[in-house]
């Protein structure tokens, strides 16, 4: 007979057909139910053999009875009766055994298996709550007859005694052990279930916000071309208040999905290497406060930029993470600065290292709310929605940039959010920046192909090549990009980095294999 598998039947009789909660909690009933069987049969018989005393036998057999009825009850399908009988025979035994045995019994330990299984094998607070007063009780009673001396105990040889004592000591421990061990496994099997719900939730969050920042990059693109358009042209002036509230709506809600991305990135380990690379660190805070004056300017808000005398133009560090702390730090003073306030932005080199602060002139930070301020989904209040992201992920990319940030806060008159970070000077010159105010028609008759599956990024991108002077193609995927190039003999050509069925990769190496178009420029493009 295969043991094994005659014990597995046992602790899965009453399970089938349950949900798997209480499918579960059945079988550890049936677990406890038939080591305490074996052990009452088991120890029972040990202390008979050594004492010679029936009043030890017979109740020992009663209880191994008692314990195997409850798997009958978990057959009829009445679970939550089988745990009460289970609890109330365990308390019944400790009373009757530590009277008759008297302190010989070690019933304090017994305590721990009482409180383990409770937790384990009841689903609702009362009945633990009721289980645990109803073992505190039982300890109290037996310690009361130790005193009171109500129950004189039946084994007054020294000998036996002794043997007695290790007997029950030795399945008090046991069940103890038993107890210990599958409440850890219980815990190690939902901690799993944890992980495994964590990773898909992190998965969907990721993926569902890739989604969403696709089509919201288009609009972004839109306001952006819209905002170019009100500001150079008198005749849409009266639009304007709409569009800047266009593009400020939707560059909060890209930096809120950015950093949905950034936190989902964090936790898969995805962000914790570092790319340093050589970059002028003055045209990098310039460029950004730029783009976040004009959402600013719709509070009346003003960004001065301090960079001081003894910063280095050229630095190596990584950028996109630089350039990320610094839009969070810049956008959260933005959100939370009074209206026709003043945001100072400065930038300083400390020996060998190099910091800079954005400071805003908001109603601060109370002081309750500094310990939780770098804590995941933590928003504070201000007029733009926020996910609370922002400053973990900051803090997050600062500390793996090896430096450090701090606030310091005074109500009613702002907070400063300081960055230090490890100065690494670049020695060699870096390319000279081209003019940024340069001639749209430079590529006036220049032909490009755009291949994109995304219909709104196909027209911001090409709204974008028409006023650089391109003449523009577009292909809606891979195979379309193939054949287009072939007809068309484009200049130049863009193409998405994701698309279905050719990948862009895959649709590149195609072209390439065209002797005419071994040499031509391609250009990837995503919104990664």
């Amino acid at each position: 007979m295969d043991l094994r598998l005659f014990f597995h039947t046992l602790v899965n009789i009453g399970s089938s057909g349950q949900d798997e909660a209480q499918g579960n909690v059945t079988k550890m009933v049936n677990t406890f139910s038939v080591i305490t069987t074996v052990l009452c049969l088991l120890f029972g018989t040990l202390i008979y053999l050594g004492t010679g005393n029936i009043r030890l036998l017979v109740p020992a057999y009663l209880e191994a009875g008692f314990f195997l009825g409850i798997l009958l009850l978990n057959s009829l399908n009445k679970p939550v009766l089988a745990s009460i009988f289970f609890i109330a025979i365990n308390n019944i035994a400790i009373v009757y055994f530590s009277a008759i045995l008297g302190m010989l019994t070690e019933v304090h330990l017994l305590f721990l298996f009482l409180l383990g299984a409770s937790l384990m094998i009841f689903r609702t607070r009362t009945l633990i709550a009721a289980s645990i007063v109803l073992a505190v009780m039982s300890v109290v009673a037996c310690e009361l007859n130790y005193y009171y001396a109500v129950i004189s105990p039946v084994i007054t040889d020294h000998a036996q005694q002794f043997t007695i004592r290790w007997i029950a000591l030795s399945a008090i421990l046991l069940l103890d052990m038993a107890t210990i061990f599958l409440y850890v496994r219980k815990l190690k099997t939902l901690n799993t279930r944890l992980v495994k719900a964590t990773d898909e939730k992190t998965i969907f969050v990721r993926e569902t916000s890739h989604e969403i920042r696709n089509p919201l990059n288009a609009i972004y693109g839109i306001s952006q071309h819209l905002m170019m358009k009100v500001h150079k042209e008198e005749k849409y002036h009266e639009l304007r208040p709409e569009i800047e509230h266009l593009y400020s709506a939707t560059h909060n809600v890209l930096q809120i999905i950015n950093n949905v991305l950034a936190i989902s990135r964090i936790e898969g380990g995805a962000s914790h290497t570092i790319n340093n690379e050589a970059f002028n660190v003055k045209e990098l805070f310039t460029d950004k406060i730029i783009v976040y004056q004009y959402i600013a300017d719709m509070r009346g808000i003003r960004i001065k930029a301090d960079i001081r005398e003894g910063m280095p133009d050229a630095i190596i560090a990584d950028k996109g993470k630089l350039a990320q702390v610094f839009n969070n730090l810049l956008f959260n003073a933005i959100k939370f600065s009074k209206i026709n306030s003043i945001i100072t932005v400065m930038v300083c080199r400390n020996g060998d290292q190099w910091q800079f602060l954005v400071k805003d002139q908001g109603e601060g930070i109370p002081e309750e709310e500094l310990l939780t301020l770098f804590t995941p989904f933590k928003a504070g209040k201000s007029d733009f929605e926020g996910s609370g992201l922002g400053l973990p992920i900051t803090k997050k990319y600062v500390e793996l940039m090896g430096g450090k940030i701090s606030v310091n806060s005074t109500l009613h008159e702002g907070a400063t959010f300081i960055v230090q970070l490890p100065l690494t000077i670049c020695e060699k010159p870096l390319p000279a920046a081209r003019d940024t105010m340069m001639e749209l028609t430079l590529h006036k008759g220049l032909k490009s192909l755009v291949i994109d599956d995304n219909e709104m990024s196909q027209v911001i991108l090409s709204n974008f090549l028409r006023r650089l002077g391109f003449t523009v193609v577009i292909a809606c995927n891979g195979a379309e990009g193939i054949n287009k190039a072939m007809d068309e003999k484009p200049d130049i050509i863009f193409i998405d980095s994701y698309m279905p069925g050719l990948s862009g990769k895959d649709t590149v190496m195609n072209i390439r294999k065209i002797p005419a178009f071994s040499n031509i420029p391609v250009i990837a493009v995503s919104v990664d």
